[in-house]
C-alpha cells in the first residue's frame, strides 16, 4: 500500500529537466518593520520613538524624553534622504510605518486624555502628540518619494 501511495506521489510531480529550471528559493528575512532598503537611521530613529512612547511608564517621563530627542532627529534627516534616494531607484521608503505611526497615536488620543481635577481642564500624555508628529512626518514625505521613485530607472540604485 506504501509502494503506490511512493510511485504516485513520484509520478504527479515530475523532476526537472535542469537545474536551472527550478526557481531559487529566495531567503526570507528575519522580521523587520520595514522594507528592505530603508536607511538605517530610519529604522533606529522609528525603534527609539517606540521605545520612548511605550515604555513611558517604566522608564519615566524623563529618560523617556531623552530617547525621543535621540530618535527624532534620525527621523528628522533620514526620512528626507531616504525620499530623495528614491530618485535613483533605492527601494524601502516606510510609508507603511508612517501610516502605523500615525493610526496608533489617532487610535491612542482618547485613551491618554485625563484631568488633574474634576473641573480642570483636559490634557493628553505627550507621547500621543510625538508619536502623530513622527507618522505624520514620515507619510508628508512618501509623495515626494513615491514621485522620485516612478521617475527612476529599474534597477538603478545597487
Amino acid at each position: 500500500m506504501t509502494d503506490t501511495a511512493a510511485s504516485a506521489s513520484a509520478s504527479a510531480s515530475p523532476a526537472p529537466a535542469s537545474p536551472s529550471a527550478v526557481p531559487a528559493k529566495q531567503a526570507k528575512p528575519g522580521f523587520t518593520f520595514t522594507d528592505p532598503g530603508c536607511r538605517t537611521e530610519v529604522r533606529v530613529g522609528a525603534l527609539l520613538i517606540l521605545a520612548a512612547v511605550f515604555l513611558w511608564l517604566w522608564l519615566g517621563p524623563q529618560t523617556s524624553s531623552r530617547l525621543y530627542l535621540v530618535g527624532a532627529p534620525l527621523l528628522l534627516i533620514g526620512i528626507p534622504l531616504q525620499a530623495f534616494q528614491a530618485a535613483s531607484g533605492r527601494p524601502g521608503y516606510p510609508w507603511k510605518l508612517g501610516l502605523a505611526f500615525a493610526i496608533l497615536a489617532t487610535l491612542m488620543w482618547p485613551d491618554l486624555r485625563y484631568q488633574e481635577t474634576l473641573e480642570g481642564k483636559v490634557h493628553v500624555q505627550p507621547v500621543v502628540p510625538l508619536l502623530l508628529a513622527a507618522g505624520l512626518w514620515i507619510l508628508v514625505w512618501w509623495p515626494v518619494a513615491h514621485a522620485r521613485a516612478r521617475k527612476a530607472p529599474a534597477g538603478a540604485f545597487a
